[in-house]
């Protein structure tokens, strides 16, 4: 099971990036990162996207997902809304 976040990380705190590593590790996941770049040419700057890829069973990335949700929201009360995407993959398929 593949569970993918796809985060903007002009609007994402480090901290959520940091509490997403540190829960993959604790829970004995694998993980790789890819990192976008693209041209915004109406504000005329670079966005970067992360792709952050979760390998691990269904129990511990549902986990994970719900987890980082919950701190999403969290984060959201005190700050504009990141851009942020969760979808879980199962062999080629999206499950949402």
């Amino acid at each position: 099971m593949i569970l993918e976040y796809s985060v903007n990380e002009a609007q994402v705190q480090p901290a959520w990036l940091k509490t997403l590593y540190d829960l993959v590790e604790e829970l004995n996941c694998k993980c790789r990162t890819y990192i976008d770049e693209s041209y915004n040419r109406s504000f005329k700057q670079f966005t970067r996207t992360r792709t952050i890829e979760v390998y691990g069973s269904d129990t511990m990335l549902s986990w994970l997902k719900l987890r980082m949700e919950r701190y999403s929201h969290f984060i959201n009360e005190f700050n504009d809304k990141a851009e942020i995407q969760a979808n879980m993959k199962n062999e080629g398929r999206d499950t949402g």
